[in-house]
């Protein structure tokens, strides 16, 4: 059980200011870390500490002791926080939220899911335990795989200010494919569950991200397993009211163009932008090649308040060479990964491409598949992650410009059935595996200096490894610089820090150990 034994060692957050900053940490006596279990702290859009959860003893043969540490911005130690509970609890994910930290934990012998939320002062506020259903065993097996080969960032447990924690999670049953969204409360003991009452036979729900009141889905559904009409809506869950304030497919209006919304930006007056690729009224837009680039203004009851499309022939056409269908010469299609609004405005779009070819060894493999009367498990199709892409807009979300920063192609790996989808579902399924190079962006409190940070290879004659780069914006005019990433770690993570540094975590699993360390970027 998940009360069993507590030790606390507290340094409290007004002590912060007065430790002698260092800029570097070693934390011994780690036996298992995953690092989609650390995090940062972060106030205003400026980073205050980081978070690390790791397996830090073997008790015995059936007890592990865990150990939550924190650290301010300059990497001292903050709190420690360990407890002793059963080897077969695994953290799934975590998230910090302003005022609070969450944790969702995996009991695989008791059969559970329990998230427990923190203060932090490494007070335990809440505890929500949810047995597993059929449908949550079913997502389980597929979680427990996918956990333990990608290390992207949190893909299920999000925070929404505040007022708590939500965990978006896919369930199967049977063949009936759709999701759940559970809300935690950690100002107060609140539980709730959505599951849609539609009856849609697959459906999947991604995560936009959320106002003061509501949670921002896009969702995919289709009435029949395998039918190729696959619908996109937007859906707003009202946190508060514990009610959907919207679901809106696109087509209920007499407008000309559907939207697939992809992005969602928060506005200081309440009203939040949607970003997403369009297409004609009649098409599918999960299907069909896009026209361009929709920005929406919308309100919380869902109402669209204006519309701005910036088609690919004509408007983008002056700033990227673009076909009709938005492929981008040398760069394939476009991925949004995140929309930077400034204080007067104006718009900055990050996105990097990808690249859908024919490969001639998965068609051969494909063949010869089919021919001996086997599944279909091969792919004839290959992708490619290409350059990043900055696109900017003025205050009405008309495109002013976009720029290329080229890096180094690099092959993704694709489920099997990528050959049959449209260039936006594969999108979704690349951000799903963490297959793109974009990491984050920092900014400072008006965004009007901002750094678009993202990972590479390097092959050149002085040097061959990983780098971390970024792309800042220093109010005029955009300038480039990397870090070389040359290490011996197991595996190692670049997250953001305080201005001109990044913090870089390093697991030496050999050793047992955990370096951290800030490095001076531009």
């Amino acid at each position: 059980m998940y009360k069993k034994m507590f030790a606390v060692v507290l340094l409290f957050l007004s002590g912060w200011s007065a430790l002698q900053a260092q800029g570097k940490l070693s934390i011994d006596n780690v036996y298992s870390a995953y690092l989609r279990n650390s995090g940062t702290i972060m106030e205003k859009q400026q980073i205050k500490g980081y978070f690390f959860f790791y397996l830090s003893d073997k008790v015995d043969r059936k007890t592990n002791e865990y150990t939550l540490q924190i650290l301010d911005e300059n990497l001292n130690k903050v709190k420690d926080i360990k407890f002793e509970d059963n080897k077969n609890v695994n953290l799934l994910e975590a998230a910090y939220n302003g005022n609070s930290l969450s944790f969702l934990f995996q009991d695989e012998k008791e059969r559970k899911l329990t998230m427990k939320i923190y203060s932090m002062e490494g007070k335990l506020l809440r505890t929500y335990i949810n047995e597993y259903s059929r449908k949550t065993e079913e997502f389980m097996k597929m979680y427990n795989k996918d956990r333990a080969d990608n290390e992207a960032t949190n893909q299920h447990v999000f925070d929404v200010g505040e007022k708590g924690f939500v965990s978006v999670m896919p369930v199967k049953d049977g063949k009936d494919y759709t999701y759940e969204m559970d809300f935690y409360g950690s100002q107060k003991k609140a539980y709730w569950k959505y599951i849609p009452d539609d009856k849609n036979r697959f459906a999947v729900a991604e995560y936009l991200g959320n106002t003061d009141s509501l949670i921002i889905l896009q969702v995919l559904s289709r009435r029949r397993l395998l039918s190729n009409a696959m619908k996109p809506h937007l859906v707003g869950i009202n946190f508060i009211t514990k009610k959907v304030a919207f679901d809106l497919e696109g087509d209920e209006d007499e407008d000309e163009y559907r939207i697939l919304p992809t992005s969602i930006k928060r506005k200081s007056d309440g009203t939040f932008l949607v970003m997403g690729p369009y297409c004609d009224k009649d098409a599918n837009p999960v299907k069909s090649a896009s026209k361009g680039l929709a920005v929406y203004e919308m309100n919380t009851a869902g109402k669209i308040l204006s519309r701005k499309y910036n088609s690919w022939e004509t408007d983008f056409a002056k700033y990227l060479h673009t076909s009709s269908k938005g492929k981008i010469d040398e760069i394939g299609y476009l991925c949004i990964h995140n929309l930077i609004l400034s204080a007067d405005g104006k718009l900055t779009v990050v996105g990097e491409g990808y690249k859908r070819q024919v490969s001639a060894g998965g068609t051969a493999l494909k063949a010869l598949s089919i021919a001996a009367g086997g599944v279909d498990a091969f792919n004839a199709t290959k992708i490619t992650i290409t350059d990043m892409v900055v696109m900017t807009f003025d205050e009405h979300f008309n495109v002013t410009g976009a720029q290329i920063f080229n890096k180094t192609n690099n092959a993704a790996a694709t489920p099997p059935g990528i050959d049959y989808v449209s260039q936006h579902m594969i999108a979704l399924a690349l951000k799903s595996t963490g297959a793109f190079d974009y990491d984050f962006t920092t900014s400072d409190e008006d965004n009007e200096t901002f750094s678009i940070c993202y990972s590479d290879y390097e092959r050149t004659g002085d040097y061959k490894g990983q780098t971390f780069n970024t792309i800042h914006y220093n109010g005029s005019k955009f300038k480039q610089d990397k870090i070389k990433l040359k290490s011996n770690a197991s595996k190692l993570k670049v997250f953001p820090a305080k201005p001109g540094s990044v913090m870089i975590l390093e697991y030496f699993k050999k050793e047992k150990r955990i370096d951290v360390h800030l490095e001076k970027i531009s």
